[in-house]
């Protein structure tokens, strides 16, 4: 019965950081995934990851209220990792409002799935992509890998430093403004020339209406100009994501 104890110990610790690495993860802790593939996923990998950590793992607690703290501490693990990813989607969000802003199309709103609240048609519209791009470059699976080699660098009960984890949260909500405009830039752009144009014609020649053509004609601009640049932005955030990831691998 040791060795039994010992399993459901390593097995509790485990499910404690993939769960919450996976119910913030990007492209598993989507609304539209369902809890039952998300808790499918923690308990295969938890299964497979249970013979090699249970040499490594503290001894079980004598007591319920023994283990809560290792259990605590897991989660928060899980919680960092699945929330530096998530904070990657945010730079979408920010792409979409300022590229909404910068079109025209700030004022169109929309239930954003991703989101789980009403934004911008283009926020909604990044969110819907870049979950489709994180499938279909592989990164759901990255995702794992990370939980996974954490306990490499974190292993079972070993909280990490204070000063780091503040960093990397730090460096996150950084990037992910950057990104964000970094995704927008070549729109934002696009607006700040047109507009200045804009005020360069009316005071120039008084006599044209130029904001009856305005909104019609920087709907039409930003959105061709969105359409441009938008690959090269989503490669870049593709790329921030992976590297992301690839923070708690050891290899």
């Amino acid at each position: 019965m040791d060795w039994l104890t010992q399993y459901a110990w390593v097995g509790a610790l485990l499910f404690a950081r993939l769960g919450s690495v996976l119910m913030l993860a990007p492209g598993w802790g989507e609304q539209a995934t369902p809890a039952t593939i998300r808790l499918a996923a923690a308990v295969l990998v938890t299964a497979a990851l249970a013979p090699s950590l249970a040499a490594v793992a503290p001894p079980p607690p004598t007591s319920i209220g023994g283990g809560f703290p290792l259990v605590l501490t897991e989660i928060v693990i899980g919680l960092v990792i699945g929330g530096g990813a998530r904070l990657m989607m945010s730079a979408l969000q920010v792409a979409g409002a300022v590229v909404g802003i910068s079109s025209g199309l700030g004022f169109a709103q929309q239930i954003d799935p991703i989101a789980s609240q009403t934004s911008a048609v283009f926020a909604g519209f990044f969110s819907l992509m870049g979950v489709v791009l994180i499938m279909d470059a592989g990164l759901h699976r990255l995702m794992i890998e990370a939980a996974a080699e954490s306990y490499e660098m974190f292993p079972p009960g070993a909280l990490p430093p204070l000063g780091d984890t503040s960093v990397f949260v730090t460096d996150a909500v950084s990037a992910s403004f950057r990104l964000g405009l970094q995704i927008a830039a070549p729109v934002l752009i696009f607006s700040l020339i047109f507009n200045l144009s804009l005020g360069l014609v009316a005071r120039l020649i008084p006599q044209v209406q130029v904001f009856m053509i305005a909104l019609p004609l920087s709907v039409l601009l930003g959105l061709a100009i969105a359409a441009l640049g938008l690959g090269g932005g989503f490669l870049v955030w593709i790329e921030e994501m992976e590297r992301q990831a690839q923070l708690f691998s050891t290899r």
